[in-house]
């Protein structure tokens, strides 16, 4: 007979995963033993109220920092273009297997919910991984979660060998098309039933997370249930950004007319601005200004007796040669 992991989940809680679905960084964890099967309404309420503390730190977060060089409203789709040429495309899917290959592991993916009392479903073959569907889609940004059975009256179920897992293990997931994401094991953590932190797990997190659970522990045979829970860890494995095959043209025409630096302006497409140096005794050089790519190219230095050069930067952060007066 198949034991329930039942994973109490706040009915707010999966409504704020589904309306948001944004999340917040999972904290890392070394892991061991496993967890427990249900949350006791005090933790739940504890979870609520850790989630209403989390909404008001999303809306008082600090400002973020000035960019250095802005970007025109009507401008911001052109570098964004730029900018997407780089970027891995992740289309987040719709998991139908699981393989696991440093435990053999193979195994389809059903979709599950909730029961009517807020604990996660999961299937009733002991074969089978559970997706809980109400949350995020593997390789979206946010914490998609998947659950399995530890065990049966039968035997060893599908996530028998799940504690065995080490730090960089790889699961592949694979969507209803075919395409496969890879994430790798970052932590494995085991929590009490009255200590899970249902926020780790299924809350938000601004990376593209994967957690694998599980019952384990001392089997209670005068309950029927494990008392531990046992979480996996994981961030989705994304490629190296492709660099722009692009390097920014040097700025021409640099002159110093009493105390007025000027240039001329790059016409590169990809140019969002300009960095302008001024050379100290010791031969380095300290940043005077940054100047965006629409704004007037000159600027009052305060020591005309200095030597200045400038460069420009492309949007994906690539810096020119210096150009100095002698350069004109």
């Amino acid at each position: 007979m198949a034991k329930k992991l039942a994973l109490s989940i706040l009915v707010g809680i999966a409504v704020f995963m589904v309306t948001y679905g944004v999340m917040m960084a999972a904290q890392k964890y070394t892991g061991s033993e496993a967890v427990t099967d249900e949350i006791s309404p005090a933790v739940q309420a504890n979870e609520e109220d850790d989630l209403g503390s989390l909404g008001e730190q999303i809306k008082t977060n600090p400002e973020e920092e000035e960019e250095e060089f802005p970007v025109l409203e009507k401008d911001q789709e052109k570098f964004e273009e730029l900018l997407a040429v780089q970027e891995q495309e992740i289309t987040p899917l719709i998991p139908v297997n699981i393989a696991i290959p440093s435990l053999d592991i193979e195994a389809d993916i059903i979709q599950v919910g909730m029961e009517e009392d807020g604990a996660m479903e999961v299937p009733e073959n002991v074969n089978e991984v559970g997706w809980f569907e109400p949350g995020t889609k593997p390789g979206a940004i946010g914490n998609s979660v998947l659950a399995g059975h530890v065990d049966s009256y039968e035997g060893p179920a599908i996530f028998f060998e799940l504690r065995n897992l080490t730090e960089g293990d790889e699961i592949i997931v694979t969507g209803e098309d075919g395409e496969p994401l890879t994430f790798t094991v970052k932590s494995m953590e085991s929590y009490p039933s009255d200590g899970a932190p249902i926020q780790e797990i299924f809350g938000p997190t601004d990376g593209r997370n994967l957690n694998l659970i599980t019952c384990t522990g001392p089997f209670d045979r005068e309950s029927g249930q494990y008392p531990d829970r046992l979480v996996v860890y994981t961030e989705l494995i994304e490629e190296e950004p492709e660099e722009l095959a692009y390097e920014p043209t040097v700025p021409t025409n640099v002159s110093l007319a009493g105390n007025q630096f000027s240039w001329h302006a790059v016409r590169d497409q990809e140019v969002v601005g300009y960095r302008i140096y001024k050379e100290l005794e010791d031969g380095t050089k300290e940043k005077v200004e940054s100047v965006s790519y629409y704004e007037r190219k000159s600027l009052i230095v305060e020591d005309s007796e200095a030597v200045y050069s400038v460069t420009s930067v492309s949007i994906d952060g690539k810096e020119s040669d210096p150009a100095y007066l002698d350069e004109e």
